[in-house]
């Protein structure tokens, strides 16, 4: 990444890891106060407005508890770096579904602004991955990766031998599993 001609491209790594713990950040306290408010003081109007959208009304409190746990917990998840990836997957699947719901109801297009955007936020971090500032370093979860590592860590199996990784193709790459690309 750093080329001998520029010390600006060095920075470029660093940056890239500082506004993805600022996206992470971003969208885990949104997701977090969106999921306690669909569990705690904003129950009632939670189960409510899921009973009116989705139906049937008796489906409300299922919906509500189902989508602020998601919320919740992916929110923590992205907010601390954790599977990050499969968070931002049914993040954005709610948002989603948010979108379609809000666009239903006929709200104006102003009112589908601030999804679409949280939307941006989790599709990005769903290409991107985590980033290097997190909680769990080491996340081997590719099929690629699974097959290098051993034990869920990012050292190559013990018996493997550094021919046997490069021809694997080494790291996928996908910044999921240690590598500080």
């Amino acid at each position: 990444m750093c080329n001998k001609m520029s010390a600006m491209s060095c920075v470029h790594g660093k940056m890239k890891d500082f506004g993805l713990l600022a996206l992470r950040l971003a969208l885990g306290v949104i997701f977090i106060y969106a999921g306690y408010e669909k569990l705690g003081p904003g129950h009632a109007m939670a189960v409510g407005m899921f009973g009116k959208m989705i139906g049937p009304e008796s489906a409300g409190a299922f919906w509500a508890y189902f989508v602020g746990l998601a919320e919740f917990v992916g929110g923590l998840m992205v907010l601390l770096g954790v599977f990050a990836t499969y968070a931002s997957a049914w993040l954005s699947v709610i948002m989603v579904v948010a979108l379609v719901l809000l666009a239903r109801t006929g709200g104006g297009f102003m009112n589908l602004f601030t999804p679409i955007a949280v939307l941006g936020g989790t599709l990005a971090l769903l290409g991107s991955g985590a980033g290097s500032y997190r909680l769990v370093q080491c996340e081997c979860h590719c099929p690629k990766c699974k097959a290098m590592c051993g034990d869920g860590q990012c050292e190559p199996k013990a018996a493997m031998s550094p021919m046997d990784v490069k021809s694997m193709g080494g790291c996928c790459g996908s910044g999921n599993c240690g590598d500080k690309k």
